[in-house]
């Protein structure tokens, strides 16, 4: 009946007031990047079930009718970038917004745990980067608030700590731990350097969190749990380390939204676990890709820092098994890494699992977004190990490891490192021989076009052949183009644990 319906409707119309779900969806904002063609840009929000919404763009409008439960879209058309442009938007129930000083170009996701976290202001020579943000008004930033965490998936943002701003020292040197993730910042700043388009970044990220935190239960069903993840904590008031949680509050509101891409630095709360985040951390980007909605391609390019060294004492098997899971994802296309396990901290006032060096990590992480998204002919990745062949067996052992061609770049360099003076040297490994005695032995190499020879004096027969095997590995092995080589290990130890 017409007066069930006309009740329905006040019922879905309360709900939302009583739900605090904004006209204007509280992702969005004034002075905003949206995302540029050849996508179209998403704007949606809340209001009466069954409005109609307009929305003027250009001298031109746009409208819909928004659904049951009282959300509304509207696609803009292609638009090239640039701006500033101002959007009005307007219901037939009365509500009215206006969105200005709007730019188009791309936007992107940042990601993760602490180390994404963490901002310009802890990083090395943060005065002189909080001051050089003022010349860089075409990059637009977001910080999602902390303290919000969802047992189900949530349209809106719970929490903001810095809602849509343009870049200056103000909006990037906000306070330690606050605003504005450094990781974010240095590959936006790069990014933009390199393509002269406005971008908007947006921080999402939550210090000593999981991958599984951060992936939908349709993600977490791909990978069967282990021990290490059966141990997080699924009780009705939730941790921000109970499954999906951090998906359903800090990912879901944003998946209306077209964006380019994503970044992502995570994984130390995953370490000891290996075999386990080999299979879910691909699982979640492969989600999220299917899951992302608005004009958002299939494929956006995801772009993840490896993680750097920090000091762990006794096992020295924990940081060098979760940086090869990480590299599982790079089986996907258009993923990428930015290789890190040459810029440990040890003396990091912020505790050397957070290394100062956010600006080395946010260059190489712009370099795949640049070839991969931009289709630019650069060098983007570092020599990346094959396939070893054993030369010469034991005593005088001789190993012969081959790269991938592309990933050499100008060629293969050998570069001086040592192991950092503030660390036993039990910390810190470079290339090592295995042998069927159960010992590594440090080996020495040289180079042979896109290959090295190592050689060490071992007793028994060899067995394995490895790189980076330590928590500070002592990395010596570059291409000309500067990016070091991609820690290996023959045979690989890691076995994901697939369903």
């Amino acid at each position: 009946s017409t007066g069930m319906k006309a009740s329905l409707l006040l019922l879905a119309t309360l709900l939302s007031v009583a739900l605090g779900l904004d006209f204007i969806s509280n992702t969005l904002g004034s002075h905003m990047v949206l995302q540029r063609a050849p996508q179209r840009a998403n704007v949606w929000g809340f209001t009466t079930a069954g409005a109609r919404v307009t929305v003027t763009f250009n001298s031109a409008t746009y409208s819909n009718t928004a659904n049951a439960e009282g959300e509304w879209n509207v696609f803009l058309p292609p638009t090239p970038a640039g701006g500033p442009y101002t959007i009005r938007i307007q219901s037939a129930s009365g509500e009215s917004a206006v969105l200005e000083d709007i730019l188009f170009g791309d936007v992107y996701i940042c990601s993760g745990q602490s180390n994404m976290q963490f901002t310009v202001r802890e990083a090395f020579n943060s005065t002189a980067e909080i001051a050089a943000a003022a010349n860089y008004n075409q990059i637009r930033v977001f910080t999602v608030g902390q303290r919000t965490t969802s047992l189900t998936p949530e349209p809106e943002l719970e929490t903001i700590e810095q809602k849509w701003a343009v870049a200056s020292p103000t909006s990037i040197g906000g306070p330690d731990w606050g605003y504005f993730s450094a990781t974010c910042w240095f590959f936006g700043r790069d990014l933009y350097d390199a393509i002269h388009v406005p971008l908007g970044l947006i921080s999402t990220n939550w210090g000593g969190t999981y991958v599984q935190a951060w992936s939908s239960p349709e993600a977490l069903a791909k990978c069967p749990a282990t021990e290490k993840s059966a141990s997080l904590k699924t009780d009705k008031a939730p941790n921000p380390n109970t499954p999906s949680v951090l998906w359903n509050a800090m990912i879901v509101p944003f998946l209306p939204m077209s964006i380019t891409g994503a970044t992502w630095y995570q994984g130390e709360a995953n370490a000891g676990a290996a075999d386990y985040y080999a299979c879910a951390f691909p699982a979640m980007i492969v989600d999220w890709r299917l899951k992302w909605r608005g004009d958002t391609p299939k494929d956006f390019g995801f772009y993840f820092v490896q993680l750097a060294p920090w000091i762990i004492n006794g096992s020295q098997s924990v940081e060098p098994t979760i940086r090869l899971a990480q590299l599982y994802a790079l089986k996907l296309p258009k993923v990428g890494v930015a290789i890190s396990m040459d810029y440990g901290d040890p003396t990091s006032p912020y505790n050397n699992i957070h290394p100062r060096y956010k600006q080395i990590v946010g260059y190489r992480l712009s370099l795949p977004a640049r070839a991969l998204t931009y289709g630019q002919k650069i060098q983007y990745e570092g020599p990346n190990a094959t396939s070893w062949i054993i030369v010469s067996d034991g005593p005088n052992a001789q190993v012969a490891v081959d790269f991938e061609p592309s990933s050499v770049g100008g060629g293969l360099v050998l570069v001086g490192a040592s192991c950092a003076t503030d660390l036993t040297p039990d910390q810190c490994a470079g290339f090592e021989i295995g042998s069927s005695t159960g010992t590594w032995h440090t080996a020495t190499l040289s180079i042979d076009h896109e290959r090295i020879v190592l050689k060490a004096t071992i007793t028994g027969r060899v067995v394995g052949v490895r790189y980076g095997w330590a928590n500070y590995p002592i990395a010596t092995l570059y291409n000309r183009e500067g990016l070091p080589a991609v820690p290996f290990a023959f045979p690989n130890p890691i076995k994901p644990t697939e369903v």
